[in-house]
């Protein structure tokens, strides 16, 4: 049976249209190179900014995401555990994606790992997740590499 959770995933240009006011959180996950930063302009919702680049792998004069990305990213939705959050990249396909996925996973717990990318397609039927912030959740929840072995049987990565 598969649970839903109140996660919306989306792009950066969704994200500026939509109404923030019926989510408890927004995630914004920017280019470490972006003009026009998207920024919460009410003191509700609460947002988490995350500044890094869509890599899976280290490229020179780019900013690959670490473990304290998602260290934040779980902290930010535990604080709001029983609210929405809305959580978006730039295209709302890789970065919002694996940020979810780490949330769902979390919320979830261990041995709900399939569970949590069938949630994760729900939500978002064109998800790809970053490999390798699905690496990093893998290691920081101590999921033995299940969590990357549910993302390769059900869905493909971005590189």
């Amino acid at each position: 049976m598969t649970t839903s959770f109140p996660i919306h995933i989306c792009s950066l240009e969704v994200a500026k249209e939509s109404d923030l006011s019926i989510y408890d959180g927004v995630i914004t996950i920017e280019n470490t190179i972006i003009e026009n930063p998207f920024r919460v302009q009410q003191e509700y919702p609460k947002q988490l900014i995350l500044r890094f680049d869509d890599i899976s792998f280290p490229v020179d004069d780019f900013e690959e995401p670490r473990e304290i990305h998602i260290y934040k990213s779980l902290q930010f939705a535990d604080e709001n555990k029983n609210g929405s959050l809305l959580i978006h990249c730039h295209a709302g396909i890789s970065r919002s994606s694996a940020i979810a996925l780490a949330i769902i996973s979390n919320k979830l717990g261990k041995g709900n790992e399939k569970e949590a990318v069938k949630i994760l397609q729900k939500i978002n039927p064109y998800c790809r997740p970053n490999k390798l912030l699905v690496q990093m959740t893998d290691k920081i929840l101590e999921r033995q590499e299940e969590l990357l072995k549910a993302v390769q049987d059900e869905v493909s990565f971005t590189f």
